[in-house]
């Protein structure tokens, strides 16, 4: 495997794991003030968007080195696939699982910020 399949398949897992990281605090921010089951809403939402962006990343690099046109295809249903599991599960949390929600969106948005500073530190 060429260099530049690993090191991108190292900047998805430490994307991801900011992204628990930034949950996390989320939770901790949202169990201090609301109690436990707020912080469990928050750290759901914040592990929510983790795994999107894993299940982006697995999909993205999944062909290694290719053609554009491959690449673009492995982009495109990456994104897809990010984009259902996160309106499906952010519907199951809200109804099945009847997390509260402003909780959620606090772990949604925090998680976001992991993929953001992720990307900031990333080796050039």
């Amino acid at each position: 495997m060429s260099d530049t399949v690993n090191r991108a398949k190292r900047l998805v897992v430490r994307v991801v794991l900011l992204q628990v990281a930034t949950a996390l605090a989320a939770a901790a921010v949202s169990g201090a003030y609301s109690g436990s089951r707020a912080a469990v809403s928050a750290m759901a939402g914040g592990c929510i968007v983790a795994i999107g962006t894993a299940v982006f990343g697995w999909r993205m690099f999944a062909p290694g080195i290719a053609s554009a046109s491959v690449l673009n295809r492995a982009m495109m249903a990456g994104e897809a696939l990010k984009w259902l599991w996160l309106v499906l599960a952010v519907w199951a949390a809200l109804t099945k699982l009847q997390l509260l929600p402003l909780p959620l969106l606090a772990g949604l948005i925090s998680a976001q910020f992991g993929y953001w500073f992720g990307l900031v530190g990333r080796n050039k």
